[in-house]
Order: C-alpha cells, then structure tokens, then sequence
C-alpha cells in the first residue's frame, strides 16, 4: 500500500491562527494551505473565541501567547473550557520568561517557540492531525 502523501494526512482539517503580527499570519496560511490545511485566522484572544464558538471544525489552535485585548493564556481556558479536546499549541518569542510553562498551566498541549520553523511546525501537527 502506497504511503499517504503529507496533502492526504491534512486534508479536511482545520486550524485557527491567533496571532496579532499580520506577517507572521499570512507565513503560517500559506505553509498550511500549501499542505491541504484550512485555516481561520484571529488578531487577539477575543477574536479568537468568537471565531472557535463559531466553527466546531477546527482540529487544532495555533496560539500567539502576546496579543493585545486578550492574550493566549486567557483565550486558552476559555478555549478548554468550551471543547477540552481541541489541541492547543501555544507559539512565543518569549521562552526565557517562564511563558512554556504558563502556557501548559492554561492548558496549552505544545509549545513552539518562535522563530517557529516550519518543520516543527509540521512535527506538531502530524503528531495530533493524523
């Protein structure tokens, strides 16, 4: 039996993109769509969770943790707190400061940090997309 392409693997799934910095957006939909991955996007926590309400197809949520309005910490639990099995994948430039581990304390299932590559990128997703 032929090995499902990585296109095959994605196709039909969903992830919301929070993230505030418009260029770091528009380079995580395009890698994802260039893979089959549809994605939904939101500029701040609030956003978010009016978007995630919105639209139960979303398999996973690629969270910035920094944002203005509200930031990932917050848009995670209440995230959790609607769907506990969506994956949440929190993304920061800001490892030093403790935030990996008041992302999983908001109940964040991964942690990427940034410059995020797009191979850990992938890894993230074909461990929790398949």
């Amino acid at each position: 039996m032929a090995m499902a392409s990585i296109n095959d693997v994605f196709s039909g799934k969903t992830v919301l993109i929070v993230e505030d910095n418009e260029n770091s957006d528009s380079y995580f939909r395009a890698a994802l769509h260039k893979y089959g991955v549809s994605t939904l996007s939101a500029g701040n926590g609030k956003e978010a969770i009016r978007i995630f309400g919105e639209n139960k197809q979303i398999d996973l949520v690629l969270m910035d943790l920094n944002m203005p309005e509200m930031d990932g910490f917050e848009a995670t639990q209440r995230i959790k707190s609607m769907r506990p099995e969506v994956l949440v994948v929190a993304q920061s430039a800001y490892i030093l400061s403790g935030e990996e581990k008041r992302s999983v304390e908001a109940g964040c299932d991964e942690f990427l940090a940034k410059p995020i590559r797009l191979n850990s990128l992938f890894e993230v997703l074909n461990r929790y997309l398949k």
